[in-house]
C-alpha cells in the first residue's frame, strides 16, 4: 500500500559490523541500502538495525538483529560471497516480515 504525503516515513538506523575482514564502503552501503528498502516496505515504527558481516574460514556470513513494534527479528545468511550473502539475508528477512505483517492483518 504506498503511503500518502502525510503519513512520515520511518526512520531506519543502520550500523554495519565488519568481523575478520577488511571494512569497504562498497559493502557496507550494499547492505544498509538493501536492509533499509527491506524493513521500510514492512515497518511504520522507526527502529536501529544492527548487521554483522563477518568470514569465518571460507564462509562469508551476514547475520543482523533488530526490534520492531515490540517484536524481534533475526536472520542469518552464509555462502561463498559477502553480497551472495546479503541477498540471503534479505530473502529471509523479507519472509519473516511479510509472515509477520500477514499475522497481524489476518486478525483484524
Amino acid at each position: 500500500m504506498p503511503r500518502d504525503a502525510a503519513t512520515p516515513t520511518p526512520e531506519i538506523s543502520v550500523s554495519v559490523t565488519f568481523k575478520n575482514t577488511d571494512a569497504t564502503d562498497a559493502l557496507k552501503s550494499y547492505a544498509t541500502e538493501k536492509i533499509t528498502n527491506c524493513i521500510r516496505k514492512f515497518a511504520h515504527h522507526s527502529c536501529e538495525v544492527g548487521v554483522v558481516l563477518r568470514v569465518e574460514k571460507n564462509r562469508q556470513i551476514a547475520e543482523t538483529s533488530f526490534n520492531l513494534g515490540g517484536n524481534t527479528f533475526t536472520a542469518s545468511h552464509e555462502s561463498d560471497d559477502m553480497y551472495a550473502s546479503i541477498d540471503g539475508l534479505i530473502d529471509t528477512l523479507t519472509a519473516q516480515l511479510r509472515k509477520h505483517k500477514d499475522k497481524l492483518t489476518s486478525h483484524h
